[in-house]
């Protein structure tokens, strides 16, 4: 539901403020109804032909080009509009009517953009996953229908607040155009580059990843322009009369026109701050991948081994820990009871799967999920090798207590890629200095082994069992009293 509803926001909410401020630049208090229904229609074909065009393009298998033509067509659509607007005031030779023409095709060609960006949002979110009747298809429905609503009063809000001041009508249509052009503008370079019709160069890269990182801010600025527009307006809305004097007649008219400005202004702030909080909610909140639980340090005892009590561990919950190896590697490991409190099965993994990597699990009510795919991992099934399952750690358990030994989680460094700076000692000399400032280093039977200088580093590299045998050893023994 919130990622059809945020796509609209920002694919179609520019195009409602520029749309309610176009109108307020060409038409003010005169516009007819006629007037509207024909940026209703020019609007609606655009849609549809944005919708025909992503279809085609996923025919055709070009959807990059496309995207790119598109952006660019919506780019000089905008300064169109611009100039449309400013001819419409400053141009008194110019046929209005030719000028409102212009504007309203102008107005669908950022349609076209509109929706194709939208549909380009949304491909990889299905309304449903099946085909029958479901709360997820209503709730998604839902959200297209009260986005396309607020989208449709923007317009209307733009307009009534625009309508008495074209010079701010001017003025924020341009800020307005200018923030889409830049969102529009990275389109368009990046489907340059990716066409190669462009040559791939270090700025060019540089300039499109920061501009993609900058560009779904663009909708905040159009949202406060927006704002600021209907500030302006109620801020000079009619005053309560105080002459006790006054004309009844006249004193009921101000109060109506009062009461009116009160009722426009609280549209305006309602659905901004509707799309407001729902943008910040989706790029604050839900957007941000899964964060992991915190991980309990353990360290060895003088018997190179780790004993967890099963006690602690049984109540179905996620038992995250964190063990640093001889070489600096954090091996993340769980456990978890498969089973109940009756029947305790304790699953003892990585926290780390073959196919995706290191990013870890997370449990969600009885559920445990791997962050990477988001895959549900059958808790049962934890500790069995294969699939999106953890990876299986070796371990001895008696009822009451699950020992893990240290040389088990060392050959479990190879699944994770997070190292910290601890001291470790060169196998060769003896030497003790920090892993991560070591001049050399060199991996051997999927271990890292660190070395002060070239000498060592080539003695090891000759005789590499000579060195690793007597050395890993000593470090199981060191590991278990440092930690």
């Amino acid at each position: 539901m919130l990622a059809y509803l945020v796509a609209m926001v920002h694919a179609f909410v520019p195009m409602a403020i520029m749309a309610g401020l176009f109108l307020a630049l060409v038409a003010g208090k005169g516009t007819n109804v006629k007037g509207v229904w024909i940026l209703v229609a020019a609007i609606a074909i655009g849609l549809a032909l944005g919708a025909f065009s992503y279809r085609f393009a996923l025919d055709q298998g070009s959807p990059i080009g496309f995207r790119t033509f598109l952006a660019g067509l919506a780019t000089v659509s905008v300064f169109l509009i611009v100039i449309v607007s400013a001819s419409a005031q400053r141009l008194a030779k110019v046929p209005r009517s030719a000028v409102v023409g212009i504007g309203w095709v102008t107005a669908a060609g950022i349609a076209v953009q509109a929706m194709f960006t939208f549909l380009t949002a949304v491909s990889g979110q299905g309304l449903s996953v099946t085909s029958v009747l479901n709360t997820e298809l209503i709730l998604n429905i839902g959200a297209i229908l009260a986005g396309t609503v607020v989208i449709a009063i923007m317009v209307a809000l733009m307009f009534r607040s625009a309508r008495d001041n074209r010079v701010l009508a001017g003025a924020i249509l341009i800020v307005t155009a200018a923030l889409q052009t830049f969102v529009w503008g990275n389109g368009i370079v990046l489907g340059l580059l990716q066409l190669q019709l462009l040559e791939v160069t270090s700025g060019r890269i540089s300039f499109v990843a920061k501009a993609s990182e900058l560009a779904p801010l663009a909708v905040y600025g159009q949202l406060a322009c927006a704002l600021f527009v209907g500030a302006v307006r109620f801020s000079r809305r009619p005053r309560t009369p105080t002459d006790i004097a006054a004309n009844r007649i006249a004193r009921r008219k101000r109060l109506a026109a009062i009461l009116a400005e009160r009722r426009w202004w609280r549209g305006v702030a309602a659905a901004l701050s509707f799309l407001a909080v729902t943008l910040l909610y989706h790029d604050l909140y839900a957007s941000l991948p899964p964060s992991l639980s915190p991980a309990q340090a353990v360290a060895a005892d003088e018997t190179g081994a780790i004993r967890i009590p099963v006690e602690t561990v049984k109540d179905g919950n996620l038992h995250r820990f964190a063990y640093v190896t001889s070489d600096g590697h954090r091996v993340r490991f769980f456990l978890i009871n498969r089973y109940d409190a009756e029947h305790v099965k304790i699953g003892v993994v990585f926290d780390a799967c073959m196919i995706c990597g290191d990013d870890g699990y997370i449990q969600r009510g009885g559920e445990i999920i791997c962050i990477a795919c988001n895959v549900r991992i059958f808790v049962p099934s934890i500790g069995k090798p294969g699939g999106c399952n953890p990876v299986p750690l070796e371990h001895e358990a008696d009822g009451e207590t699950i020992t893990i030994k240290v040389s088990s989680l060392e050959k479990g460094a190879k699944y994770f890629s997070e190292v910290v700076e601890i001291e470790v000692e060169d196998p060769v000399t003896g030497a003790r200095l920090l892993n991560l400032t070591a001049p050399h280093q060199y991996e051997y039977k999927g271990r890292m082994f660190y070395f002060g200088g070239p000498e060592s580093y080539e003695k090891f590299k000759g005789d590499p069992e000579r060195y690793a045998g007597d050395f890993m050893a000593r470090a199981y023994r060191v590991q278990g009293h440092q930690q």
